[in-house]
């Protein structure tokens, strides 16, 4: 439509235009980057039935994809195809008959919020430009389109991030002093500095290329 190719001849000229916004994304970036080296399912909270790979690696490739679309409603189609797939892993997990149906996961599953799943995705993926990503939505889709499904799915992607900016030992089920070691040890596996994330960036691009 209009917006796609509107947005697509401007988009070098709309997407991640400030410095700012490209220090928050390697910010993020390297902090996921960090996590990805120790933080496992258990430290939120995810239950054992929840623990779906071949689900998880299609939500994160859809995940993935968003960096690659240049079109704002692209790029929401993306996070919902996401949110999609993990909300029929969570409808699964409800309803498998291999779970008793009055069991204290089940009724766990039933209440889980998509925002919250979509943390590991976060961390197993690292999609690139994820807060460039995010603002470029929210500036240039038409508000009368992000409603209802959309508008619910990117609520939840923009909640997961800012949870991530802000993640510390008492946002997980993780003792503090345990945490603090598994950054630093982290930062030193992956010399990743206030300076320098090469590595970190060199191991997520090799990463996106195989999407």
């Amino acid at each position: 439509g209009l917006e796609k190719y509107i947005m697509t001849k401007l988009f070098s000229r709309t997407f991640s235009s400030s410095l700012e916004d490209e220090k928050i994304d390697n910010e993020i970036s390297e902090k996921i980057c960090l996590l990805q080296t120790f933080l496992k399912p258990q430290h939120l909270d995810i239950p054992p039935s929840l623990h779906n790979e071949p689900s998880w690696l299609l939500a994160e490739k859809e995940l993935l994809k968003m960096n690659a679309f240049k079109a704002p409603h692209e790029k929401v189609m993306c996070i919902m195809n996401c949110c999609r797939v993990i909300n029929n892993l969570l409808l699964n997990a409800a309803t498998s008959e291999h779970v008793p149906t009055g069991a204290d996961e089940v009724h766990f599953t039933l209440a889980f919020d998509t925002n919250f799943f979509l943390l590991i995705f976060h961390f197993q993926a690292n999609p690139p430009k994820l807060h460039s990503n995010l603002k470029f939505i929210k500036l240039y889709r038409r508000q009368a389109k992000l409603i209802s499904e959309a508008e619910y799915y990117f609520t939840n992607l923009v909640s997961a991030k800012s949870f991530i900016v802000d993640l510390n030992a008492k946002s997980l089920s993780m003792d503090e002093i345990k945490f603090e070691e598994n950054m630093q040890a982290a930062k030193l596996t992956n010399k990743v500095t206030s300076e320098s994330s090469s590595t970190c960036q060199l191991n997520q691009q090799e990463k996106n290329m195989l999407v």
